[in-house]
């Protein structure tokens, strides 16, 4: 388990000082990064041994506007492995309240073929901590194939991260990028995002777009690889 302190800064924030959660994202990564770290199994550890994490799934859930300079502790700790997944949990608490809680799933794979790896072939000790926490529920499926398409999104370099792929903290940023926010008067409060496919350098990514039951789904189909690389939802509130 790690708990930290950071400072939201100016770049992590939307023109109306609303915390991105692309921002948030980055966060967790380190984060994550770091608590791994701590127990030996850093990434190039496991690259030694031709492993990395992946994510699968990612709930964010804001009980809060967040803004640009809020001081805030994070806490981080792999929750629970259930069959092949491993379930990390993030806290996000200002003033001693929980302002935000993520849930994300993960694999482990092998870099080379991205085939995943059981729990039991993982050679390094990262314990289950079983809390109670605001678990972010994550269902199978968002309901967000087939949409109509609004927007081309072709994977550059400054996407990409050391596993060579769309990064994931990238992903809520196209998925932002053509809803309709109101940049002066909403927050981001719910993200959902289910990760299918990875998508490489140079892919094209036809986004689509609608809104059901008060939430705004988006998905991206990979039109080079011919795959689903994702689908998220969103849903904004007032400031």
């Amino acid at each position: 388990m790690l708990i930290k302190k950071i400072s939201v800064a100016s770049f992590d924030v939307y023109p109306n000082s609303t915390l991105k959660p692309a921002a948030v994202q980055r966060i967790m990564q380190q984060l994550a990064r770091e608590d791994c770290d701590a127990m030996g199994c850093t990434y190039n550890a496991m690259r030694d041994i031709n492993m990395v994490f992946v994510i699968t799934k990612l709930g964010m859930k804001f009980f809060a506007p967040i803004f640009a300079y809020d001081e805030l502790t994070v806490k981080t700790y792999n929750n629970v492995i259930n069959g092949v997944s491993w379930i990390r949990e993030f806290e996000f608490y200002r003033d001693g309240e929980e302002v935000l809680h993520a849930t994300t799933q993960w694999v482990i794979v092998r870099y080379d073929t991205r085939r995943i790896v059981r729990p039991r072939e993982f050679p390094f000790p990262i314990p289950e901590h079983n809390l109670e926490c605001n678990t972010v529920e994550i269902p199978r499926s968002l309901d967000a194939k087939e949409l109509p398409v609004c927007d081309e999104r072709i994977v550059r370099l400054s996407d990409l991260d050391e596993n060579d792929h769309l990064n994931n903290c990238v992903y809520s940023d196209i998925t932002l990028d053509i809803l309709p926010y109101d940049r002066a008067n909403d927050y981001v409060s719910d993200v959902r995002i289910i990760f299918h496919h990875e998508a490489k350098l140079g892919d094209a990514l036809a986004v689509g777009m609608a809104e059901k039951d008060g939430r705004f789904v988006v998905s991206a189909h990979n039109t080079t690889k011919d795959s689903l690389c994702f689908e998220a939802d969103c849903r904004f509130g007032k400031i």
